[in-house]
């Protein structure tokens, strides 16, 4: 936090200069004038101030002490100013007027620098000092957790830790006779140029756009009405959505891939296709690296000729093959090594290594579960880090509901009923332990690659009993993982009569 204290002592001089054959002498003739200063101190301005609007009161009593009138008794007035610094940047919001601040926060979510601004009447010079206020909509930092209420519908609540941690039921404003049924991904735009509007809810029956800060939505934000040429698939159901920074943000619908414009949210063209003539359906996940912020690479398998591709750089006109080396053990074609080629289950990325990411792929004629492992990158050439067969060790693996990757270790952590299993795939040979088992049935599982804690290897587990309404738990632990053992410490447990959750994203502002 940078404090800013702006205070001058200035000096009024009489000077009467003389005119000795044609030259001015300085006689050394001052009159000094002593300003009275008025000195603010460090109280109420130590830390930023973090607050709610519509919550939230702002109280701050600062010490101030005038240089040549010590009993305060002089004519002074107090102005406490505002300064937007990213949506609102250079606005001024006057919150107060006298020296004590006392402020029913009003202000709309932004960073602001808040001023104190003191002026001596007699004179008409301001002194001032400043600190950091951030300003924050309930809705503003937190987890949206999306998923089905106790009737079966769709919802999504809200986890918000803008202050202290707070659950908001139901936050979705369903405008005009929009009813949604469960949904199965809610994602939100974090990148402050492009977020506008960029709430996307998907459900069984299709996917609509809310707006982030109010959470409105109605038919009318349907995403068929965001395609630049509308693909008329039918039911419009977005199955992922992947940015990286302010490079690139894909969304794949209908098994259809495509890039998300940054002007207005246009979704373009699918370039599902190697020769802009036959279009292929992609797996329901891609592969994406959110470790390193500037990959342009994503990974996608193509479901008709169960092989992966990819697009990469600056410009996307059509998929590329994943090249393989003549020394290579395996092949990015799975009919290569498997007759007929595997079938996808699902994707994982991670914060593991340098961002790892990993395809679990199926055999359809035995049953046998596989991991790829790869690291996208900016190179053209896709690494292979490592093809795995699942071993019988993993009990229930092709069972699960989620998957996730540790973010030390890599272990893959999976969970089937009430179940939660640590999975240490790439060693020789493969062990697998439960870690720990719940009340309920497990429904989502995550791996924090979000949120500031994104490097302090936490899981988020959420769990439900079908059998009780609204009993829907999220628990929050610290992974602890070594090259010997796994294990999860539970450092949260919000038992808030929570819906079902099948998706959890992370909203920053």
């Amino acid at each position: 936090m940078t404090i800013r204290n702006f205070t001058k002592t200035f000096i009024v001089s009489a000077i009467v200069p003389a005119v000795i054959s044609g030259c001015f002498r300085d006689l050394g003739n001052y009159d000094y004038i002593e300003v009275n200063e008025a000195v603010i101190s460090d109280k109420g301005f130590e830390s930023p101030y973090d607050v709610r609007t519509n919550v939230d009161i702002l109280k701050i009593e600062p010490e101030i002490s005038f240089t040549t009138d010590p009993e305060g008794t002089g004519d002074y007035s107090y102005e406490w100013v505002a300064v937007g610094q990213n949506f609102l940047r250079g606005q001024r919001f006057v919150i107060g007027t006298e020296k004590d601040l006392y402020y029913p926060v009003k202000l709309q979510a932004e960073e602001y620098i808040l001023y104190l601004k003191v002026m001596d009447n007699g004179t008409g010079i301001v002194f001032s000092k400043d600190v950091d206020l951030n300003v924050r909509s309930t809705y503003s930092l937190g987890w949206l957790l999306g998923g089905t209420d106790e009737n079966g519908g769709g919802q999504v609540d809200m986890m918000s830790i803008s202050s202290d941690t707070l659950f908001i039921h139901n936050t979705l404003v369903a405008e005009e006779g929009l009813v949604l049924s469960p949904v199965s991904l809610v994602w939100v735009d974090n990148d402050e140029w492009t977020s506008e509007e960029r709430l996307y809810v998907a459900t069984e029956d299709g996917t609509y756009k809310f707006d982030r800060e109010n959470f409105n939505g109605s038919p009318y934000t349907d995403i068929r009405y965001s395609f630049a040429i509308d693909p008329q698939t039918g039911q419009y159901i977005m199955s992922d959505s992947q940015k990286i920074s302010d490079k690139r943000h894909v969304v794949i619908v209908d098994n259809q891939a495509y890039i998300v414009s940054s002007s207005g949210g246009m979704i373009e063209n699918s370039f599902c296709t190697y020769d802009n003539m036959s279009y292929f359906d992609v797996a329901p996940k891609m592969l994406c690296n959110h470790r390193q912020k500037d990959i342009r690479t994503f990974i996608f398998y193509n479901q008709d000729e169960r092989e992966f591709c990819y697009i990469s750089g600056l410009s996307v006109k059509n998929m590329k093959f994943m090249g393989d080396a003549e020394e290579d053990t395996y092949s990015w074609d799975t009919k290569n090594d498997f007759a007929g080629g595997l079938d996808f289950v699902t994707a994982v990325n991670s914060f593991f290594s340098n961002g790892q990411a990993a395809a679990i792929l199926k055999n359809p004629a035995d049953g046998r579960h596989y991991i790829y492992c790869t690291t996208p990158d900016n190179s053209g050439t896709i690494s292979k880090d490592g093809r795995y067969e699942v071993d019988a060790v993993a009990t229930d693996f092709g069972n699960a509901v989620s998957y996730a990757i540790t973010v030390n270790h890599g272990y893959m952590v999976y969970a089937c009923g009430n179940t939660l299993y640590g999975y240490d795939f790439r060693k020789t040979p493969q062990t697998c332990s439960v870690i720990r088992t719940f009340d309920a049935p497990v429904t989502f599982l995550m791996s924090d690659i979000e949120s500031p804690e994104q490097y302090d290897d936490v899981l988020y587990v959420a769990t439900y009993d079908d059998s009780v309404q609204r009993s829907g738990i999220l628990y929050k632990f610290k992974v602890e993982d070594s090259p010997d053992r796994i294990a999860v410490e539970e450092t949260e447990k919000w038992d808030e009569g929570l819906l079902k959750i099948t998706s959890m994203k992370y909203k920053a502002f």
